[in-house]
């Protein structure tokens, strides 16, 4: 194993040897490998029922949580994973069930992320080195895993990851037995009329919506649903204590992503890292409280909507558009820059004899079609007074 100079010293001097490269990291003392900082993760301060208030308070519709990751880690109790989950060891508690139960209770959709590969399995190993011509890997850890932890749980959603390292492990068919476990799932599961799965299972899968790749954003319309998983950092997934405030995205940028999503015909799942004491950390915490209060006035322009005839504005650049499914004349057009001179031209909607406007938070606003597009008159506004922050809405209906 090969490792990355600045982390292998760091290890090597905070926690102990990590046997990586001993003759490029020389390093005395005792041993210290991945498995040993299992009981160093307490969750001590792990409050279910507080998470499930603060995604509520976002305005997120579901959440997602890791039940397991590539290191093969159970966030709940496995007898396929003996030792090595958070009831065995750590916590020693069922943190799966727990936040399960608190989502539920608090309105909100539960799925589980789930990892299909474990890279120090040691059945997993000995699969990849056998080219896959065995799978015992597959038939006596991850399915019985899968069967159980949807049996238990009854996840809404099941986000599978991480299929494949060798070539052959890319297989979601031959190998990872996707469609075995998928025709139990839609048939006879506890779940079988609600579930939903992403496409993430290998190659020459599918799923009930597609997820690209990692911070996927389009900024044009994808006909399938699909979803972007992004980060409220810029570069890490998890907690990182060498962060500084640069290194996470302020609100405005998270919004645009959202509204951009949306626009788009996707959903965002948006990532938090706790803490290993449990905690969501105020910078997370103050970043999904800022979306759920400007979703609280412009909401109506994301949920229950679809796509547009078009998506984005030619002329006000950072413009996007959204329609309403519940009601059919309605258009939605979301703006991050208020104009200096308070005169928004949109380019794409063409009024009518009975078109009306609106802006969400504050109310009808005049507007008057011209050659260039339609000119929105926006009112003049103290920062006190403006209906929301970081972006805007523009109600229309009966536009073309």
């Amino acid at each position: 194993m090969k490792g990355n100079p600045d982390y292998v010293t760091f290890h090597n001097r905070v926690y102990g040897c990590s046997g990586v490269e001993p003759n490029k990291f020389p390093c005395t003392g005792p041993s210290f490998q991945y498995a040993d900082f299992a009981p160093m993760f307490k969750a001590e301060l792990f409050n279910p029922d507080q998470w499930a208030d603060l995604f509520k308070r976002a305005g997120a519709k579901y959440v997602v949580l890791t039940s397991k990751h590539h290191e093969g880690w159970c966030n709940f109790p496995s007898a396929q994973h003996w030792n090595w989950n958070s009831l065995d060891q750590g916590p020693h508690r069922d943190l799966v069930g727990e936040l399960t139960n608190s989502v539920r209770t608090a309105g909100l959709h539960m799925g589980l992320y789930h990892s299909l590969r474990e890279w120090y399995n040691p059945l997993y190993i000995q699969d990849n080195n056998d080219n896959c011509s065995t799978t015992s890997f597959v038939d006596e850890i991850l399915l019985p895993t899968l069967y159980d932890m949807t049996a238990r749980y009854k996840p809404d959603i099941i986000w599978a990851d991480g299929a494949g390292d060798a070539q052959c492990t890319l297989d979601s068919v031959s190998y990872w037995k996707a469609p075995k476990f998928l025709s139990w799932l839609y048939n006879d599961s506890p779940v079988k009329s609600s579930v939903l799965v992403n496409d993430r299972w290998g190659s020459h899968s599918g799923g009930d919506y597609s997820t690209g790749p990692d911070r996927y954003s389009p900024g044009k319309l994808v006909p399938e649903k699909w979803e972007s998983c992004y980060t409220i950092q810029k570069g890490s997934w998890g907690f990182d204590r060498t962060e500084d405030i640069t290194d996470y995205w302020n609100t405005t940028s998270l919004l645009y992503q959202l509204v951009s999503t949306v626009s788009c015909n996707g959903n965002l799942l948006l990532n938090v890292g706790p803490t290993s004491d449990g905690r969501i950390v105020p910078t997370f915490e103050e970043r999904l409280l800022q979306i759920g209060e400007w979703l609280k006035t412009n909401g109506e322009a994301i949920y229950y909507t679809k796509p547009w005839r078009v998506q984005s504005d030619t002329n006000a650049k950072r413009t996007w558009y959204t329609s309403s499914k519940s009601r059919p004349t309605v258009v939605y057009a979301i703006f991050f820059d208020w104009p200096t001179n308070l005169d928004l031209v949109l380019t794409q909607p063409k009024t009518t004899s009975t078109t009306k406007a609106s802006l969400l938070g504050y109310g009808v606003v005049s507007y008057s079609q011209k050659a260039d597009g339609l000119h929105i008159s926006l009112p003049k506004l103290s920062p006190s007074t403006m209906p929301s922050n970081y972006a805007w809405t523009i109600e229309l209906t009966d536009v073309n």
